[in-house]
């Protein structure tokens, strides 16, 4: 992950935003996926400004889709249902 600055971070998100706006409603197959994602104890985003904080979310997620063998669409499912949803937790995990 190294290398990677806001902007493009910034950029990968819109890029998500916008293939999120072509894709169809979630089925049974990502009702699924999102309860596996969620049995796995995914870390609370916070949304704030903490570049260090953020790059550890992202990998910490990054790791539970390859534990789930997510495929990038999968991934991009659960990452929609999430931005659309905001915060999965009511607490972050400690």
């Amino acid at each position: 992950m190294a290398g990677r600055t806001d902007a493009a971070i910034a950029a990968a998100l819109e890029a998500i935003a916008q293939a999120v706006g072509q894709q169809p409603q979630a089925g049974n197959g990502e009702v699924r996926m999102l309860e596996t994602f969620l049995r796995n104890h995914p870390p609370a985003f916070k949304g704030m400004y903490d570049p260090d904080g953020a790059q550890s979310w992202l990998k910490e997620v990054e790791r539970i889709f390859r534990v789930m063998q997510c495929s990038f669409l999968g991934s991009l499912a659960v990452a929609t249902f999430i931005a659309r949803h905001g915060e999965l937790r009511s607490s972050p995990r400690e």
